[in-house]
């Protein structure tokens, strides 16, 4: 169902949006809905659709994952690269850019789009690694990227299932398929280094390493939050309320009201205190 809107309409939905090298038309051989943008650019263009709906469960954005991948294939003689940004009220609203107010449902495009590639062998380089099966997948979710310039997650682990569920645990094919995704992801799916791991071990040391950094950017971001909001409750307005009578902080009550548990709360007054 396509759905009229206006352009703060069009700012809020989802979008799929490309760059494609070509004359404009492309998207006509395929008998795709009318893009929603349309932009020429010095050598190009940029199109796109608004979305209706939500994506935020495992579900719908494997939906929208398949739906980019098999654009990315389609179009791949063309140069397609996906824009991981929306069309800004500038563009909605300007006079050269062609617009097609309407917001489209992601089914629209699955039944026009090339299927993905359905690859059933395992690659042959993956038996001169230690952990074959890791490898195996390792380089089965690289052969993804050169194809549609991401992975698709749901199709790795499918495929992985699919060749070693019998030979391997179920977790233990999940959890080697959910570690080189993250690796790709982590690296916006980059696969130009030259650097290759011959053990499993030491890609997994340098995963980690480079997960714990993130972990501890997170932990830091989150304490020094969470300090604010603390100083801001203890020196504002109604910072009498939430003390005791002998005149020490009632930290239970401080956690109450913004959340933060009274061990943490206890932790940085005390920090304050010591200057």
């Amino acid at each position: 169902m396509q759905i009229i809107a206006k352009n703060v309409e069009l700012i809020k939905a989802f979008w799929i949006y490309f760059y494609i090298s070509g004359n404009g038309t492309e998207w006509i051989d395929y008998k795709l809905p009318t893009p929603t943008i349309h932009k020429h650019i010095n050598r190009g263009y940029y199109i796109g659709w608004a979305i209706d709906g939500y994506f935020s469960t495992k579900k719908s954005q494997e939906f929208v994952n398949d739906i980019i991948a098999r654009f990315l294939i389609s179009f791949k003689e063309k140069d397609i690269k996906r824009l991981h940004f929306k069309p800004s009220i500038k563009d909605l609203n300007n006079n050269t850019v062609r617009i097609y107010a309407k917001i489209y449902k992601l089914k629209d495009f699955s039944k026009k789009l090339d299927s993905l590639p359905t690859k059933k062998l395992i690659p042959q380089r993956a038996s001169s690694f230690d952990d074959f099966t890791f490898w195996a997948i390792k380089l089965y979710a690289e052969d993804m990227i050169r194809a549609t310039g991401f992975i698709v997650y749901s199709q790795l682990e499918d495929w992985a299932m699919t060749q070693f569920l019998g030979h391997k645990e179920q977790s233990t094919i999940r959890a080697k398929c959910r570690s080189i995704w993250n690796w790709y992801e982590a690296r916006n799916f980059d696969i130009s280094t030259k650097k290759t791991h011959r053990k499993l071990k030491d890609y997994l040391e340098e995963t980690m390493a480079t997960r714990k950094e993130h972990i501890k950017k997170v932990s830091a971001q989150k304490a020094e939050k969470n300090k604010r909001i603390v100083i801001n409750l203890i020196t504002g307005l109604y910072a009498d309320d939430y003390k005791k009578k002998n005149g020490n902080w009632h930290y239970g009550k401080i956690a109450e009201i913004t959340g933060i548990s009274s061990k943490t709360v206890a932790k940085i007054i005390k920090e304050l205190k010591q200057g």
